[in-house]
């Protein structure tokens, strides 16, 4: 399969991976709707998903082939349930030289700092992932900060998701989602990435509605990088005109080409990998007229560096 910039290497730094607990759970969740005996496969229907659910070890072979085909070199997985990080670990331990992954932790649990231990030196994953809003805590609290301090000892990279947060599968299933977005500004970030300065911190989707104040926390923290992942509808809801182009000319200007990261959002098969994100960003990165060292860092290199990957 041919795509825009052939020679660019790409690594995909966000995609979420669909473990067979991650379908169980919200199976269970929705059971009402399915039927008692085939709750799975009702989730699945319903979801319009074509997958083999059974075996995360299977599903990762299966975004491999995906990778093959989309000519992806590498993959980091974003654990998508709580706790869940030991499916993540047996993809990326069948697969280290294609797939890594985040750990997602929840700081308010006592057994956060051992999980994130745990996820490093046993299970082998490159990050951890928070979500303030969806956990229900400021990133910037007094008891978040043994969590920082874990991560910052494990020296591996934060994903903090602030912003507009919608999980497709909850909208679907019709469940209530309690996120409190008064939790979800990047502001919060800037005292703990300046007491942090040697943990990269990663926002994903451009501060997904809050691009603002997460260009004045870049502008003041250059361990702060962003992903660039989705379709970025956050853009709908500004109160201003703004284009991905703008976004991301701004973002260049602010971060340079070594603090961004290229990320695809992409979930699930039969959509597989959302080439037509890449596409997209590819056609505004060469609009602009971005060298093809910057591509190369952009779509894989500053990955590559940040993660410790091998290239």
């Amino acid at each position: 399969m041919t795509r825009p910039l052939p020679d660019v290497p790409v690594v995909d730094a966000h995609v979420h991976f669909f473990s067979p607990d991650f379908i169980a759970a919200y199976a269970a969740l929705g059971k009402a709707q399915f039927p008692p005996d085939d709750a799975i496969g009702g989730l699945l229907r319903l979801m319009g998903w074509d997958m083999d659910f059974t075996d995360p070890v299977a599903l990762a072979t299966r975004w491999i082939r995906e990778m093959d085909e989309r000519q992806i070199s590498r993959m980091m997985l974003v654990t998508s349930w709580l706790w869940d990080e030991e499916s993540t670990a047996r993809a990326v331990q069948t697969y280290p030289d294609r797939l890594s992954g985040y750990a997602m932790i929840n700081p308010t649990q006592d057994i956060a700092e051992t999980r994130i231990r745990r996820a490093v030196n046993e299970l082998g994953l490159k990050g951890v992932t928070l979500f303030p809003a969806m956990h229900g805590f400021h990133v910037d609290a007094p008891e978040v900060y043994p969590v920082h301090e874990a991560i910052a000892q494990a020296k591996i990279p934060t994903f903090v998701h602030f912003g507009l947060l919608k999980i497709g599968i909850r909208d679907k299933l019709g469940l209530v989602s309690k996120f409190d977005l008064r939790l979800s500004n990047p502001l919060d970030l800037l005292p703990v990435a300046k007491d942090f300065p040697d943990t990269t911190f990663i926002i994903p989707h451009f501060g997904c509605g809050y691009f603002h104040e997460m260009l004045m926390v870049a502008a003041q923290c250059p361990n702060v990088c962003v992903d660039t992942s989705s379709s970025n509808s956050w853009i709908d809801l500004m109160p201003y005109s703004l284009t991905l182009k703008e976004v991301y000319k701004k973002t260049l200007a602010v971060l340079g080409p070594d603090r961004i990261l290229f990320g695809s959002d992409s979930t699930a098969f039969p959509k597989g990998w959302r080439q037509e994100v890449f596409e997209a960003q590819a056609a505004i990165l060469q609009d602009l007229g971005v060298s093809k060292e910057d591509l190369e860092n952009i779509f894989g290199g500053n990955a590559i560096r940040i993660f410790k990957l091998a290239g």
